[in-house]
């Protein structure tokens, strides 16, 4: 039986990753930091999925097992060294401190002369394989030519809802039908095969992340930065507003008149994507996400190319308007989390600097550019409405 090594044994990697791995058929081992989730997986060898779409059904997924990254570094390595294919979900602001570990196990593999793998981050990230790949450079574990001859990094792009479940007396993971594993086909070892049964298998995966990253992440993380300038603590709270869900999907808009002109996407396709993707999945009854949650590493959220300022540039570079995309990111700005050290850093360099320099310095946007303006107007306009005593729950 083949056997995949996955890192990260949170919702996504049980409720996404993990299910799919298994009716791919594989034994899956999960490599984790958390001491109470692999006691428990090693011990039960199975976990459980409740169907969101179908009366919350169960689902067991078994031929499990899980290793501690932290407490067994070598159990690691060498589970690598009998595995077929590596997967992570970690965040991939955490694929560096994953990615030593992993680099030792494709070593170890060289070593006993084993044939090449498949690495895959699944992360919320654009190219995040690529990521992970640079990590393991970076680590000094291996060399660029020992990389290539130890695996294969095909990138992907992964959406899915997935939530912490409890019913019929038992926890587990709820999870949606609807969901999205897109791998570029050109980086498998053999672009005939589908390692991952139900993914998609595609030529130019960049505009599948961007659809992604540009719609789903954009109008979730959006949500999140104006519902904490306007006083609410979830998401759904600001979906439920007529006129803070207008301005959600103004801001995905905008992305789909970018990704149309790009990439000519049906529009009524994007749409569709839309509305099956995130205002379904985000409305779904008992789903409530903390806005302190989804707005976290703001810095991240604010890049050049991630899911605000990205879908920005390209409506900027076609002439389109981007206005409701630059109001999302002047309420990124403002974003206040003391327990996420992105926001606290942002709030601190404002303080110090002054919101001008702090718009260069996470946007990259540059001063007295049409964009630059509009944003730093957007963000005195959030900044009169933010509350005394943010995040408080109108």
């Amino acid at each position: 039986m083949a056997t995949a090594v996955h890192f990260g044994a949170g919702k996504i990697g049980l409720g996404f990753i993990g299910d799919l791995l298994h009716q791919s058929g594989y034994h899956i081992v999960f490599a984790d930091v958390v001491e109470k989730t692999v006691a428990q997986l090693r011990k039960e060898k199975q976990y459980r999925l409740f169907l969101i779409d179908h009366d919350y059904q169960e689902r067991i997924i078994d031929n499990v097992d899980a290793v501690s990254s932290i407490q067994d570094p070598t159990g690691v390595v060498e589970a690598i060294t009998h595995a077929d294919i590596v997967t992570t979900s970690v965040m991939a602001s955490n694929l560096p401190k994953v990615a030593p570990l992993i680099a030792k196990g494709l070593k170890a593999r060289l070593e006993k002369h084993l044939p090449k793998m498949t690495v895959m981050a699944c992360e919320n990230a654009i190219m995040g394989t690529d990521i992970l790949k640079k990590a393991m450079l970076d680590s000094g574990e291996m060399t660029s030519e020992q990389l290539e001859q130890a695996a294969v990094y095909p990138n992907t792009a992964v959406d899915r809802v997935v939530f912490d479940g409890h019913h019929q007396g038992q926890d587990g993971i709820e999870v949606g039908d609807a969901y999205e594993l897109a791998i570029e086909r050109e980086k498998l070892l053999d672009p005939n095969s589908e390692p991952i049964k139900g993914a998609e298998y595609v030529d130019n995966l960049e505009m599948y992340l961007q659809r992604k990253i540009y719609i789903i992440n954009c109008g979730h993380a959006i949500s999140a930065y104006l519902g904490q300038v306007h006083g609410y603590h979830t998401v759904q709270e600001v979906l439920h507003n007529e006129r803070l869900l207008y301005q959600v999907k103004a801001a995905m808009a905008e992305s789909v008149a970018a990704l149309e002109a790009k990439y000519h996407f049906s529009k009524q396709s994007l749409q569709d994507y839309i509305e099956t993707m995130f205002v379904k999945r985000m409305t779904t009854p008992g789903l409530s996400d903390p806005v302190t949650r989804v707005g976290r590493e703001p810095i991240r959220k604010l890049s050049p190319n991630d899911r605000i300022i990205g879908p920005a540039n390209e409506c900027e570079s076609f002439g389109l308007d981007n206005q409701y995309l630059l109001r999302g990111a002047a309420c990124a700005l403002l974003f206040h989390n003391p327990d996420d050290e992105q926001a606290v850093e942002i709030q601190q360099f404002i303080k110090t600097h002054g919101i001008e320099k702090a718009i260069t310095q996470y946007t990259k946007i540059q001063p007295n550019s049409a964009m630059f303006e509009k944003l730093l107007k957007a963000y005195w306009e959030a900044k009169a409405k933010l509350p005394a005593n943010v995040g408080n729950a109108k």
